[in-house]
């Protein structure tokens, strides 16, 4: 590992201050800041009062005049549904009851959180996720790049174009494309794959997310592994492998577009699943940040990138069953309202 270009990429990507924008919105994930503002120790008030002043810091800290407050409170957009390999999402059951039920709260108050500044953008059929993506495209049409910030603290949103702010330290920084991904220093213990642009969404592909439950591909064929990860003196008897980050980089080394990518991810598919597309929408179906409302806007994307594929008849039947709860969904909120 070359901690020297390492040490140049990190230096190259330095935190800038954000200058004031008029008009500008920042696309918030509120759903990060319920669950910094939960304070179990204090009062549902006083978590709430936390909040506001947090989500206006966040906008300052983005140089936006506005702020879009992303929440998820209902489905994940057929995510579920579609998911065969591993239950998508399935360890986040495991977390505190009382926790839940107070970020439950601050999002119901976020909701209905309305003001000449902050604007709610409650989702109840698709995640968070999706609708910053969605409303950071349509701004980028109408207005430009620099009239939207994307703040999240899921590594998901990294591949999606347009400005982005970190909502640790400030940073902003601009995607675009296919991007790159690479290991970085960001003060670990060492060095972390960190990837802007589409680049991240093939590689997470590969190697797929724990944070979602998202297995990725889970073996890398001997074939290919004697390709990209050779060894000094080849080896006829070398054996399949768990694909992690290591090898999904090794793969899509020296990539630089989403054709070439879609071209190994299939290849790697090919050598574990003879069903290679099918298994390739599953994945891009959990990983892919919805730049529209469409559900089945990752299949796009694909094609786009060369794979010439469509949803198995299994795949769509499944995306029934979302609409036909998402049907139930929409009914029970306009019983609410």
């Amino acid at each position: 590992m070359d901690l020297a270009a390492i040490s140049k990429s990190a230096a190259e990507s330095a935190i800038t201050e954000a200058t004031f924008v008029l008009g500008r919105v920042l696309q918030y994930d509120a759903d990060f800041g319920c669950y910094e503002c939960a304070w179990l120790d204090k009062s549902v008030a006083d978590n709430i009062d936390t909040l506001i002043k947090h989500i206006d810091i966040k906008r300052q800290m983005a140089g936006a005049e506005y702020v879009n407050v992303h929440i998820t409170l209902g489905m994940k957009g057929g995510r579920e549904q579609i998911a065969t390999v591993k239950p998508y999402q399935e360890q986040r059951g495991n977390r505190d009851p009382l926790l839940v039920e107070r970020v439950a709260a601050l999002r119901n108050f976020l909701a209905n959180y309305d003001t000449d500044v902050v604007t709610p953008v409650a989702n109840l059929l698709q995640e968070a996720d999706d609708s910053l993506t969605q409303l950071q495209v349509l701004r980028i049409r109408d207005y430009g790049v620099q009239s939207s910030v994307i703040m999240s603290g899921d590594k998901d949103l990294w591949m999606v174009d347009g400005l982005h702010c970190d909502q640790k330290t400030g940073r902003m920084y601009t995607v675009k494309g296919y991007g790159k991904t690479e290991y970085r220093d960001v003060g670990n213990v060492k060095p972390k794959l960190v990837g802007e642009g589409t680049s991240w969404f093939w590689h997470q592909m590969l190697h797929g997310d724990t944070a979602d439950n998202i297995a990725g591909l889970p073996t890398l064929t001997a074939k290919l592994l004697n390709r990209y990860l050779p060894t000094k003196k080849f080896n006829p008897k070398r054996k399949d492998a768990p694909c992690g980050e290591a090898k999904s980089t090794a793969i899509l080394n020296g990539v630089t577009n989403d054709v070439e990518a879609c071209k190994r991810v299939l290849e790697a598919y090919s050598g574990v699943y003879p069903n290679a597309k099918e298994m390739m929408i599953e994945s891009a179906f959990l990983l892919w940040m919805r730049r529209t409302e469409y559900t089945k806007d990752c299949v796009d994307f694909l094609n786009e990138s060369g794979l010439h594929c469509a949803m198995s008849a299994n795949q769509n039947l499944r995306l029934k069953e979302f609409d036909r709860l998402a049907a139930i969904q929409i009914e029970a909120s306009k019983e609410c309202q």
